[in-house]
């Protein structure tokens, strides 16, 4: 489900241009905003877009250009808010995953020093799972969310004229 349609003079449009330009040729842009469908990749640390009027082969490349843009488009697109929640979940993810290894191997080694050192490890190993288990859910949860949060934006060419937002100088004054 499509939830927004940003237009030309929308921040996020303007970066995509401005990062798609040397990419494409000028005689392969249409003569409207060209529009294309944005989604945060799983990872939550860049975007894949597919543009509807562009060549295959100018698509292709604008697509892996925005993808290769990475964080700097994610945190200007209107989806940043999820990306966030993801990237903050999966860290705390691999932060139980990878307190599960040294955790397991430590429970042998309590043995020697006595039971309750060794069940207090065990429990501790039982803590780490359910943990790393409730993460791993709510990153599934947030990676849903996140993918749902799909748009639409209509990226300016060469030489069409947008309107920028009043209150933004266009003359450094000096």
């Amino acid at each position: 489900m499509i939830r927004d349609v940003l237009p030309p003079e929308s921040a996020f449009s303007r970066a995509v241009y401005t990062e798609i330009r040397p990419a494409i040729p000028r005689s392969q842009w249409p003569s409207d905003a060209v529009r294309a469908t944005f989604v945060v990749a799983p990872d939550g640390l860049s975007m894949e877009a597919v543009f509807d009027d562009l060549p295959p082969a100018a698509a292709a490349a604008a697509a892996q250009v925005v993808h290769r843009a990475g964080v700097d488009l994610v945190l200007k697109s209107p989806t940043a808010y999820y990306a966030a929640v993801v990237v903050r979940i999966r860290r705390w993810r691999d932060t139980f995953l990878y307190a599960l290894v040294p955790v397991m191997f430590a429970i042998p080694l309590m043995a020697a020093l006595g039971d309750s050192a060794m069940r207090l490890c065990i429990a501790l190993f039982a803590v780490n799972v359910l943990a790393l288990l409730a993460s791993h859910a709510w990153l599934l949860q947030g990676r849903s969310r996140m993918r749902e949060q799909r748009f639409v934006a209509q990226i300016p060419t060469p030489g069409l004229r947008i309107r920028v937002p009043q209150g933004t100088p266009r003359h450094p004054q000096g």
